[in-house]
């Protein structure tokens, strides 16, 4: 019983998936001579327009990636300690143990998403 719920049942979920992307892929696939007439129009571009420079990729600031960073970390650690508050007292030595060693483990990622988001010249183009 424990096996097909934690691994036949998603198996079978999984490959459904595949076969649904797969499927619309196929569906969903532009005419070959489509593309080749209308070149730039599958293009990943700006509002659908093709450039009027040459280069249309350009580098994307990130400034907000240690602010992105510290939010990832420090969620789960504010929903362990919510769910310490409504644990029985008889957990409250596990959860808290849990809560430290997330603490513990999620600290050289707080301290890295503290240092890039202070570098300010990472934020400009």
């Amino acid at each position: 019983m424990t096996a097909n719920a934690l691994i036949i049942i998603p198996a079978i979920l999984l490959g459904l998936l595949v076969a649904v992307v797969l499927i619309l892929r196929l569906m969903l696939k532009p005419e070959p001579d489509v593309v080749a007439l209308e070149r730039t129009r599958y293009d990943m571009y700006d509002a659908g327009n093709p450039p009027l420079k040459k280069d249309a990729r350009k580098r994307m600031p990130m400034q907000y990636l240690g602010y992105l960073i510290m939010f990832l970390a420090v969620e789960p650690a504010v929903i362990l300690f919510a769910i310490l508050t409504i644990a029985p007292q008889a957990l409250y030595g596990r959860v808290l143990l849990g809560f430290l060693v997330m603490i513990a483990v999620y600290t050289p990622l707080l301290v890295y998403a503290l240092r890039e988001a202070r570098k300010v010249e990472a934020w400009s183009l």
